[in-house]
């Protein structure tokens, strides 16, 4: 006797419940690497005497912990038989091929960084990245787009470089004359 409901093939219900085993496996997946990544996090060291409130595992446990709760959280809802549907296709056109001007520009974008920050500094070589990237993504106005690259890299300058004492270049080889 087939449990199927009457009239539904039998192969479609076949093919669900081998979906519904390949979600819960890579849930399951993702507890083991959640465990893992707990488990690895206790071996780093950190320097005896250290005044540091936060020290190098604190990243690691919170990105563990929230991967095992989540994942823990998500096994429950397929257990109790919630399991997302599975889509078509994206929100795209899936007439048109990828557009390797876009991925061009984007990859050189970020490959720009490695001559823009020696030379130029880390505010100048983010807001090229950002000018590049936003343009080969369909930004309107190129100016717009270069202000907003250069305030999110002297923000990110100014939080990760000063206040945190990251070594972020303000100033490069050829901008040292700016006096930052």
């Amino acid at each position: 006797m087939s449990t199927a409901p009457a009239g539904a093939p039998t192969g479609a219900s076949a093919a669900a419940r081998s979906a519904r085993i390949e979600a819960m496996v890579f849930v399951g997946l993702l507890v083991v690497l959640a465990i893992a990544v707990l488990i690895s996090t206790t071996t780093i060291r950190e320097p005896p005497g250290s005044t540091n409130t936060l020290g190098a595992r604190v990243v690691p446990y919170a990105v563990g912990g929230l991967l095992l709760l989540s994942s823990l959280v998500v096994l429950v809802g397929q257990l109790r038989g919630r399991f997302g549907h599975a889509e078509e296709g994206e929100d795209i056109d899936l007439e048109h091929g990828t557009s390797w001007g876009s991925t061009g520009i984007v990859v050189l974008s970020f490959l720009s960084l490695m001559l823009t920050i020696p030379h130029l500094g880390w505010p100048l070589g983010v807001a090229i990245l950002f000018t590049g990237a936003s343009l080969a993504l369909g930004a309107k106005r190129w100016w717009l787009a270069a202000a907003i690259g250069l305030a999110l890299g002297a923000v990110t300058q100014l939080v990760f470089g000063t206040l945190l004492g990251l070594s972020l270049p303000a100033t490069g080889t050829l901008t040292s004359w700016i006096g930052l």
